[in-house]
């Protein structure tokens, strides 16, 4: 049914952009009341992940344009322009390197439906208190990048290729821990965001094809995801900061173990 997809597609695109793990909230859905496979919800909701990567660009398109005319002169190092291109090279080569094996691991993994679920909520009640702890903003912007920020942000968001970690929180959250200030550590976070997404979906494209749930959803989903992001990203960046979206994980979070205790 295509109004499935329409609907994972436009939770796709408003929860992208705010610290509450898009994707763990489509799986925790997805399994629980339309009865995906773990491994096809994990497959599908990182494909979703397209239509918000390309709302990005566009939104972002003077930033992303200004790196893609930086590149011909471009020298492996964290001084001016050059600092932004070695974070996003070398960030989304550890993204991959961490979260290639992690999703590998989930999709083989044959997890009992009240047991997936109930990790689901797990993660989203680690993202929710990772949100809780961070408060304030430093004073580093774009700038002042270098290698330990790297190595840091690379790791975090391959480990939101778990369901229920929120890429945008564990990331601005890392980058709010270095002292950048909340305007760098929001557009730092969606910068990275785009060169991971697109290396993975060629690279999972290549390994595992397209999703196996027929192209009419994988078009509706995608075109939805996209739309609702280029329609919310910029008032959901502005009001991020002034709600607290970690409760919302954390309830959810809550909701999602309530199964896995029946099971038990």
């Amino acid at each position: 049914m295509v109004l499935d997809a329409v609907l994972f597609g436009i939770i796709q695109g408003i929860f992208e952009w705010l610290p509450i793990s898009s994707q763990g909230n489509l799986v925790l859905l997805m399994v629980s009341l339309f009865g995906y496979s773990a491994g096809d919800a994990i497959s599908y909701s990182i494909f979703l992940h397209t239509g918000t990567m390309l709302a990005a660009i566009v939104y972002f398109r003077k930033d992303v344009l200004s790196i893609l005319r930086s590149l011909p002169g471009y020298r492996l190092n964290y001084k001016e322009r050059n600092g932004v291109i070695s974070f996003l090279i070398i960030a989304t080569i550890i993204t991959g390197l961490v979260g290639y094996p992690i999703y590998m691991y989930l999709k083989a993994t044959p997890f009992i439906g009240e047991v997936f679920i109930g990790l689901v909520g797990i993660a989203l009640i680690f993202t929710g208190m990772i949100q809780r702890t961070v408060k304030g903003s430093g004073k580093r912007n774009l700038k002042n990048l270098n290698l330990k920020d790297t190595i840091l942000l690379g790791i975090t968001q391959g480990l939101s290729i778990i369901p229920g970690i929120s890429r945008s929180g564990i990331t601005v959250s890392s980058l709010l821990f270095r002292n950048y200030n909340s305007s760098s550590a929001l557009k730092l976070s969606f910068l990275m965001s785009i060169p991971a997404i697109f290396v993975a979906e060629i690279g999972l494209g290549m390994i595992n094809g397209l999703p196996s749930l027929g192209i009419d959803k994988i078009i509706a989903g995608l075109v939805f995801s996209f739309v609702l992001g280029m329609l919310t990203i910029h008032a959901l960046i502005r009001i991020a900061g002034k709600f607290s979206f970690w409760k919302f994980c954390i309830i959810m979070g809550i909701i999602a173990l309530l199964p896995l205790l029946f099971y038990a």
